[in-house]
């Protein structure tokens, strides 16, 4: 028997969800946002899809990204109904449980629309904590990744293909076919998992488009991997809830209570203060 990804119903709570991610370093909870918000998302993001022309110049990450992707980010810019998505309870209470043992509190590391299409080939497999230098991932995991289904995710159109267990890997160890599998789901559903756990994007064989919205967090003394400061204009930022605010690196992170310091300052003060001007 193959691999599989543990399924969870939409009604889990956040500590059971993180126990599965603790255990299996990726789960799958079906039916985590209802149909609305779906919508909500799918109608505010297209207009940015349909205008989105492929790079004339090609650079080095092509063959990552995939040439027949579509990707987006500055999605709190584009979508009025991310806010609420960004800064969900539950998600919240998850990464509480996964980021906090190694920070005083976390922030966006990057939200990407993905939308693979057909032709498209398999993205090589790899790790979100990879983004950074092996010498921080001793507070692993750096990152969790919440994959939003904003369209079917089927073998055929692209699903994430994941490697479950593979968190808990020597980083020498490849995985034997298998061991890897690809996360199947509905809209509405998500695909969560650890930023050392092996996952890539699908291959696209049935040229029905394959949309997703991956939202990742990370502790807040790293980098994000998307600077939102330049991506999302500040009358934007603004409008939106201060936790939403936070989460896009709008205040201090004050490390004093682990032995660190206080970084991300502006004018010797918090970044918020931009939000008052």
């Amino acid at each position: 028997m193959g691999a599989t990804v543990k399924q969870l119903s939409g009604e889990s709570s956040g500590e059971v969800i993180s126990q599965v991610l603790d255990e299996d370093g990726v789960v799958i909870v079906k039916d985590f946002f209802p149909p609305d918000v779906v919508k909500s998302l799918n109608d505010e993001l297209e207009p940015y899809i349909e205008a989105c022309k492929p790079r004339e110049q090609k650079n080095m990450y092509d063959d990552f990204l995939g040439a027949y992707t579509v990707r987006l980010h500055g999605i709190a810019a584009k979508a009025r109904s991310f806010a609420p998505v960004l800064a969900d309870a539950r998600i919240m209470s998850i990464m509480d449980q996964q980021l906090r043992p190694h920070c005083t509190d976390y922030r966006l590391s990057a939200a990407e629309l993905i939308e693979i299409r057909g032709g498209e080939t398999a993205q090589p497999i790899h790790r979100d904590d990879d983004s950074w230098p092996r010498t921080a991932q001793a507070a692993a995991p750096l990152v969790i990744n919440v994959m939003i289904a904003l369209s079917d995710y089927t073998i055929e159109n692209g699903a994430t293909v994941v490697v479950p267990g593979s968190h808990k890997w020597d980083r020498a160890r490849e995985p034997q076919p298998d061991e890897i599998t690809q996360a199947v789901m509905s809209p509405g559903s998500v695909a969560m998992f650890a930023g050392q756990t092996l996952h890539g994007g699908g291959k696209n064989v049935s040229g029905v488009p394959r949309r997703g919205l991956s939202v990742s967090y990370c502790h807040g003394w790293l980098v994000p991997v998307e600077n939102s400061w330049l991506g999302i204009p500040l009358e934007k930022v603004r409008e939106l809830p201060k936790r939403a605010q936070s989460l896009l690196g709008y205040d201090l992170y004050d490390g004093t209570s682990r032995g660190g310091g206080i970084i991300n300052m502006y004018e010797v003060g918090s970044p918020r203060a931009l939000l008052d001007e």
